[in-house]
C-alpha cells in the first residue's frame, strides 16, 4: 500500500514540475520577445538619426556582465550605403591595441574564446540594412577576472575590404 502511495506522489511531482518548466519556458519566450523588439526599435533610431554604417546597442557601447554568466552580450546591424548589393562577413575580437596580459592578468585568446559566436556572414541589398540584429553574446566563466575589456567588430566586405568598424567595452563583474 505504501508502494502505491509513494508512486502516486512520485507522478504528482513529476507532472507539478513539467508544468512548472512549461510555465517558466513560456514566459522567457514573452521576455526575450519583448527585448528584441525593444533592440530593433532602438537600432532603427540609430540609423534615422545618422547616415552611420554601424549601429551598435547599447548604444553607450558599454556592457557589464558578471563572472559565471551565459549568454549575455550586445547587437549590431549594418547599412549597406553602396549602390549595388554586398555580401559582408563580421569578426568580433579582442582589441589588439588592448594590453589585455597587463590589464586584465589573460591572453586575448582566452577573452576571445568567451564569445559565443564571434563571425558570420551576411548579404545586404543596396541601401538596406539587416531587418534583424545581429547578436554577439558571451558565456564569461566563474575564474575571469574583473576587469573592462575592448571588444573590436569588423564589417569586411566579402573581397576582404574593411566596410565599417565599431567598439564595445565589456565589464566583468565579480558575482
Amino acid at each position: 500500500m505504501s508502494t502505491i502511495v509513494i508512486l502516486v506522489i512520485a507522478m504528482a511531482m513529476l507532472v507539478g514540475g513539467l508544468v512548472l518548466v512549461r510555465i517558466i519556458y513560456t514566459g522567457a519566450e514573452d521576455a526575450i520577445g519583448g527585448i528584441n523588439k525593444g533592440v530593433e526599435d532602438e537600432i532603427d533610431k540609430l540609423f534615422t538619426n545618422s547616415d552611420a554604417k554601424i549601429a551598435i546597442y547599447p548604444s553607450s557601447r558599454k556592457i557589464e556582465i558578471k563572472q559565471n554568466t551565459p549568454g549575455k552580450g550586445f547587437a549590431f546591424s549594418v547599412r549597406n550605403t553602396g549602390i549595388e548589393d554586398r555580401e559582408f562577413i563580421y569578426d568580433v575580437y579582442v582589441d589588439t591595441n588592448f594590453d589585455i596580459r597587463d590589464k586584465c592578468g589573460i591572453q586575448a585568446k582566452e577573452a576571445d574564446d568567451w564569445l559565443d559566436i564571434a563571425s558570420g556572414s551576411f548579404s545586404l541589398g543596396k541601401g538596406a540594412k539587416l531587418d534583424l540584429p545581429e547578436l554577439v553574446l558571451f558565456t564569461i566563466p566563474d575564474n575571469a577576472p574583473p576587469c573592462t575589456i575592448p571588444y573590436r567588430i569588423d564589417i569586411k566586405e566579402r573581397a576582404g575590404d574593411i566596410y565599417t568598424t565599431g567598439k564595445i567595452f565589456l565589464t566583468i563583474q565579480s558575482r
